[in-house]
């Protein structure tokens, strides 16, 4: 029963218990009716026909109370487990709505709350204070993304200064070995900073629900077909192997530009992560109605425990491997906002021992984002954290 509804539970308990407390009250009480009828035998004992008829008379009775009992044992069960269940389903409906109303809030929907229920009892105190928690939490993730929008503002424009300045002084140094080595350095780390401002910038938009998406019809075909040639240059250096698996003609409504830096994100690890002589695998497919891209590649599994938060902001799979991989461990949680805001998924995948894999479907072209995640063929859903 742990899986029960609490109002079934009720329910069962209660019919057990009422069984038990006929089963008491019919022994008592037959034990009683048996003791007065003894009496009454005594007061007739002695007549000529006193021994066959307290035979008939303790017969009947017994009869008589064992189908009074018996009727009456499963009937009032059952009555009192209906009666249970009735008063429990309208008593607990109220926390039933606030469940139902607690799952449409998410972070893109943190203005929506419960609906006070008209009575000020339990429950309602209940949805009282879980509203009041919401209004703090959306105080909270205004502020943070506020933060982080200001933030990446503020550092935008001195690291361009930075960076101008230092590209003037390697431009102007007098060839001075170890100064161009310095300034080399410091135009690389800045490069990187600004890298991180602007992928920090565009997640607050996306966070804000300020991301300007197109709509244009963008061949996604030709799109996987750019990134498989920027793959076996990539590739080339550390000896990997690309293979592919591309449908012609495969068309989805979008951002051409968003869509483009989702598949280099994905590139760029499927190359960073792999090994020596590796391979990188890329497909894409029709499925339903529903464009299904795939990359994988060989390399260090991720855990499974990590797995649900492979897309979180600044978040490493392989910590020890942070400082030797360049990045910042933003660009799976831009691939999801991306994918996200042009209705479709994205997830991961291990497709057999050593490999590792991302896949994501978009609508084509003609398919609504609803429809499409309605029809997503297995992708697990991407909450909004």
């Amino acid at each position: 029963m742990r899986h029960w509804p609490l109002r079934s539970r009720l329910a069962v308990w209660t019919a057990f218990l009422l069984t038990v407390e006929l089963i008491i009250f019919g022994l008592a009480s037959g034990w009683i009716v048996y003791q007065e009828q003894l009496e009454a035998f005594r007061e007739i004992k002695g007549q000529p026909n006193s021994p066959i008829i307290i035979r008939k008379e303790a017969s009947e009775l017994l009869v008589d109370l064992a189908s009074a009992y018996i009727t009456a044992l499963p009937v009032g069960a059952l009555v009192a487990a209906f009666g249970v269940w009735w008063i429990t389903r309208k008593a607990l409906q109220p926390l039933q709505d606030v469940a139902g109303a607690a799952e449409q809030i998410h972070v893109r929907a943190l203005s929506q709350r419960l609906p006070q229920p008209s009575v000020d009892d339990e429950i309602g105190r209940l949805v009282h204070v879980l509203n009041d928690t919401f209004d703090r939490l959306e105080r909270s993730f205004a502020q943070a993304t506020r933060f982080s929008s200001d933030a990446s503002h503020e550092l935008k424009t001195p690291l361009t200064i930075m960076r101008g300045e230092i590209e003037s002084a390697l431009r102007a140094q007098g060839g001075n070995p170890q100064v161009e080595i310095l300034l080399d350095g410091l135009l690389e780390q800045t490069q990187r900073l600004s890298a991180v401002v602007e992928n920090l910038l565009f997640l607050s938009r996306a966070d804000a629900r300020a991301l300007s998406v197109k709509q244009n019809i963008v061949d996604f075909s030709m799109l996987c077909h750019d990134l498989l040639d920027d793959a076996e240059v990539l590739a080339l250096r550390h000896r990997i192997v690309t293979r592919s698996e591309i449908s012609p003609d495969i068309n989805v409504k979008g951002d051409e530009s968003y869509l483009r830096r989702v598949l280099l994100n994905l590139l760029d690890n499927a190359v960073k992560y792999n090994v020596e002589k590796g391979i990188i695998s890329i497909s894409l497919a029709i499925s339903g109605s529903l464009a299904l891209f795939r990359i994988s590649n060989t390399g260090m599994e991720i855990p499974k425990e990590q797995e649900d938060r492979i897309f979180e902001r600044f978040y490493r799979a392989d910590p020890s491997r942070s400082s030797e991989t360049v990045g910042s461990g933003l660009g799976l949680s831009i691939c999801r906002e991306i994918v996200l805001a042009h209705g479709g998924q994205i997830w991961f995948e291990r497709p057999e021992q050593g490999w590792t894999a991302f896949a994501f479907t978009l609508p084509t072209a003609g398919t609504s984002a609803r429809d499409a995640l309605s029809r997503a063929p297995g992708a697990p859903v991407q909450k909004q954290k």
